[in-house]
């Protein structure tokens, strides 16, 4: 599980929002649950996905004492593995099984960064609330 604590004026909802915003479209979908003060953003594989392996990936945003405690947990890579095997054992018949296999290779890559993706979301909003990873000098004194 990989946690940061962002310190500013940020709340966890302006997090949420925009996790919302930037993955509720294309092949993924989101889900908000929680409180004001701790929401959980799930993020997954659309049902609807024709193309890749399906992935989820779980958001926890806690407020904390100057700010917000961000922890992502572990990526399901099961479904995108799949499909990246299925990819190579179609490629081992017949090299020409990748033209028809590329929208699949490509959301798998997608899948594979989505974690990155998430941390640049989050980055963003942060920057754009005034926050960061630096301890307030409140809390620092």
């Amino acid at each position: 599980m990989d946690r940061r604590i962002f310190h500013g004026n940020i709340s966890p909802t302006e997090v949420a929002r925009a996790l919302e915003a930037e993955f509720n479209q294309g092949n993924t979908q989101t889900q908000m649950i929680g409180e004001s003060n701790n929401l959980t953003v799930q993020i997954a594989s659309s049902q609807w996905s024709h193309s890749g392996g399906k992935t989820a990936l779980t958001v926890n945003i806690q407020k904390v004492e100057d700010g917000i405690m961000v922890e992502l947990g572990q990526q399901q890579m099961l479904g995108v593995a799949a499909s990246l095997g299925q990819t190579a054992i179609a490629a081992m018949i017949n090299p020409l099984n990748l033209l028809s296999r590329l929208d699949d290779i490509a959301q798998d890559v997608s899948n594979l960064q989505l974690n990155d993706k998430v941390w640049q979301v989050i980055a963003r909003v942060a920057g754009e609330a005034g926050a960061n990873q630096q301890l307030s000098e409140r809390l620092s004194a």
